[in-house]
């Protein structure tokens, strides 16, 4: 069985066929997928199709990208807590991304780091892991998520180096190589 553990199939590029292709998972060997919430806005989109797809299972969360607007953490926050939360298993995808922006205004940096370190909270409250954006923040990263001891994360999408790799195993994360380290 395939475990696909970060997939967006939300994103408007699958509309067309987004049913078609959900449906032949199980016979391809997919098993199980969960798909993280990127935006407020996007939640609601990610939540609706976990929400009738018996193996698809949410995270809630904001990419750092998108920026935490006033209330949005407390909308997170219902999220975690009403019906919806049998089918949320992570928060995220959370993070920090300090790569050069192209196109958008980016969150400042200190904003990322107060909501990844806000989202952490409720990961652990919650008692759920973290998915973990960290695109050219490693230092960053690291320091917040070790203020949470205890704290369960994957890093998607992990670029850093072999002694980050190995300090992500010492502090107990899973780590995700992907094609952008290629």
């Amino acid at each position: 069985m395939i475990f696909d553990a970060h997939a967006h199939y939300d994103d408007e590029r699958f509309d067309p066929d987004r049913d078609e292709l959900l449906s032949g998972m199980p016979e391809s060997g997919v098993g199980r997928i969960v798909m993280p919430g990127t935006s407020m806005d996007g939640q609601r989109r990610v939540l609706e199709i976990a929400s009738g797809v018996p193996f698809i299972y949410a995270a809630a969360g904001i990419h750092p990208n998108c920026g935490v607007n006033p209330g949005d953490l407390d909308r997170l926050e219902n999220y975690l807590q009403n019906a919806a939360r049998e089918k949320i298993v992570a928060v995220g995808e959370c993070g920090l991304d300090y790569y050069p922006a192209q196109g958008f205004a980016q969150p400042a940096r200190e904003a990322q780091r107060e909501a990844f370190d806000s989202q952490i909270s409720l990961a652990r409250r919650y008692g759920l892991p973290v998915i973990v954006h960290d695109r050219d923040a490693h230092r960053d990263c690291f320091d917040i998520l070790s203020a949470h001891r205890g704290v369960r994360a994957v890093l998607h999408c992990f670029s850093g180096d072999a002694e980050l790799a190995r300090e992500a195993a010492r502090l107990g994360f899973y780590v995700s190589f992907s094609g952008s380290v290629t």
